[in-house]
């Protein structure tokens, strides 16, 4: 039987945690699978000021969760990277702590991890069933048409439900640099470089209030990160010449 690590960010989480904790006890009180079983739950708390901690501290009870402190915040692809370093199982499981995706989304992922390195949620292919607020849709379409050079076939590259070959995730966490929210698009970049088989499924997605994204500050942030991979895709093809 292969075993999952289920990663999970946490930066101020208190009020959205324990829906999320209790939607994975319920599911794997269900889940009757032969082939895959859930070996930890990485709580990361990147230097929350709230209670995050003591919570899933709590559903220690319940759920087989290790935590992991971080002080001061240091952003959620710092945060991620972090529980990769310190993940046992044979796959890893990203999951934002808002369960914007249901949690039993992970076994359409799972049905592709015969043949893929990483299977990512995405929220607009056909067969996607997101509940997406318009303002939110326009600033994705205008992140991916920005992206489109360095991941032209990934419809939807910032989704928080992503799934990895651990010995993939850590061959490409181990090169990846961007602390905070552009981390997916880094990793997907790096990957698409390592050759690594990237598969694209839709999932179910509907937004969760208590978001913790500034659009203004956050949008601006991802920019710059961005349009640093870009002169990293262009260092290295001049390279190549």
């Amino acid at each position: 039987m292969q075993t999952i690590s289920i990663i999970i960010p946490c930066y101020n989480e208190e009020k959205r945690l324990p829906t999320t904790l209790e939607n994975w006890q319920k599911f794997l009180d269900e889940w009757n699978s032969k082939e895959f079983k859930i070996l930890e739950i990485i709580v990361i708390d990147d230097g929350s000021t709230d209670k995050t901690s003591q919570i899933a501290n709590f559903y220690k009870k319940y759920l087989p969760i290790k935590i992991i402190k971080i002080s001061p915040n240091k952003g959620k692809g710092n945060a991620v990277r972090e529980g990769v370093k310190n993940s046992f199982g044979d796959f890893i499981f990203i999951y934002d702590a808002d369960s914007a995706t249901p949690v039993q989304e992970i076994e359409k992922l799972l049905l592709q991890s015969k043949n893929f390195d990483i299977i990512i949620g995405s929220r607009t292919l056909k067969n996607s069933k997101a509940k997406i607020s318009v303002k939110r849709k326009f600033v994705g379409r205008c992140f991916h048409l920005f992206c489109f050079l360095l991941l032209p076939k990934i419809k939807d590259a910032s989704c928080g439900a992503k799934l990895f070959k651990t010995n993939v995730a850590k061959k490409i966490f181990e090169m990846q640099k961007i602390d905070r929210f552009a981390f997916d698009i880094e990793i997907l970049w790096l990957a698409k470089k390592m050759g690594f088989k990237i598969k694209e499924v839709g999932v179910a997605w509907k937004e969760i209030p208590g978001s913790k994204v500034n659009l203004v500050k956050d949008s601006t942030e991802m920019f710059f990160a961005v349009l640093g991979l870009y002169k990293k895709n262009i260092s290295n093809k001049i390279k190549k010449l």
